[in-house]
């Protein structure tokens, strides 16, 4: 489904692991320069800043063009213009297709600014087209229009837009049950993460494994805030319009304090590197929220206690992880990949053992001596 050829791209990531095992000193130049020749990655995919222009340049061409085409098209009125957005949001997916098969870009900047253009003429005429859009459909159609962009384009922002297009969906559907509300985004976080754990592992998702990456924090995410004490106050007193005592007070606060701390006792307990940093954030969060409300200390001394404390503790952790106890070091490992699965060590023991062919001996005698005196020699 995924609009880039799967071979060139699992090509690429072999190649980033031969360039790991290079920088490593596990294989030589030669060895990592036979692997890149016999898995080529063609597609066009520049560096950042050459990427970043292309997409500026892009969004810049295609404004001009359609700019132009208004001022033809001058007098159309809403819904003309409406069908003017919708042609062009088609064109721009047309386009995208058309670079990636015919001209070979990969994340270059112009698939980037042409799928962003395309959802959002599209979403712009549809809003011109039918007059006062419900938020839930809205909400509908942001989903759907975000949904393709990552099951076709792989795209990471896309899907974090899908996974808040749905929250907000559910947000505006359960908006006149506000009692229930933060129960059912809790179900719904739950949910997402253990789908979006399961999909990770797939190894014929491989190719969108930093999408539900991303999509795994977003659900950790919205699991927090659903409960945190300041989103539960402030969503209540926007739908009732005035601040009111928040019921089940103690178990906001409760959730507020102890879910952080769950998350990296869990991640330590399993080894997840999201779940830890993403709890790790969020205690900053707790810290932030209590500190709102209940006023202990100064916010500067507040500020200098919790550095130093953060400080110490690091640097202890560094020192005494520099020898890896229970599967932990404070050596930066390299992350596990969705391309794990596939036979790269023995890709490259195959290409190790190509470029050191072995030399026939000059003996007679085929047996080699021992070591050591371990085995006899050819002259017993």
């Amino acid at each position: 489904m995924i609009a880039y050829n799967r071979q060139a791209l699992d090509n690429s990531e072999i190649q980033q692991q031969a360039a790991k095992a290079l920088g490593k000193s596990v294989i030589t130049q030669g060895e990592y320069n036979k692997i890149a020749e016999a898995y080529p990655f063609k597609l066009y995919a520049p560096n950042v800043f050459v990427r970043i222009g292309i997409f500026l340049l892009t969004v810049l061409a295609v404004a001009c063009g359609l700019g132009l085409f208004l001022l033809i098209t001058m007098g159309a009125g809403d819904r003309g213009i409406g069908f003017i957005l919708i042609f062009w949001g088609i064109a721009s997916y047309g386009a995208v297709e058309f670079f990636i098969h015919a001209r070979g870009v990969y994340r270059a900047g112009v698939d980037d600014a042409l799928l962003w253009l395309a959802g959002g003429l599209l979403f712009g005429g549809i809003e011109l087209l039918f007059y006062n859009i419900s938020p839930a459909i809205q909400s509908t159609i942001i989903l759907l229009l975000a949904a393709w962009g990552v099951v076709r384009y792989a795209d990471r922002l896309m899907a974090l837009v899908a996974y808040g297009a749905s929250i907000n969906l559910l947000f505006h559907l359960l908006i006149t049950h506000n009692t229930i509300l933060p129960f059912v985004v809790m179900a719904f976080s739950i949910i997402a993460y253990l789908l979006f754990t399961n999909l990770s592992n797939a190894t014929s998702l491989r190719h969108y494994y930093s999408c539900l990456s991303l999509l795994r924090m977003a659900a950790l995410l919205t699991f927090y805030l659903s409960g945190n004490y300041y989103v539960v106050e402030n969503i209540n007193a926007s739908l009732r319009g005035e601040a009111a005592p928040v019921a089940l007070s103690w178990l906001w606060w409760t959730f507020t304090s102890v879910v952080p701390v769950a998350y990296i006792f869990i991640a330590i307990r399993k080894k997840d590197p999201i779940l830890l940093w993403t709890g790790l954030g969020l205690v900053a969060a707790a810290v932030f929220t209590v500190r709102y409300y209940y006023h202990i200390l100064p916010a500067e001394l507040a500020m200098i206690i919790a550095g130093s404390i953060l400080i110490v503790g690091a640097y202890g952790l560094i020192r005494y992880l520099q020898t890896p106890k229970h599967g932990f070091t404070s050596m930066a490992p390299d992350e596990p990949h969705p391309l794990e699965h596939l036979p790269v060590e023995s890709l490259i023991l195959a290409e190790t053992f190509k470029s050191t062919p072995a030399q026939p001996s000059d003996q007679s005698n085929p047996f080699g001596g021992g070591s050591g005196g371990g085995g006899a020699g050819g002259t017993y």
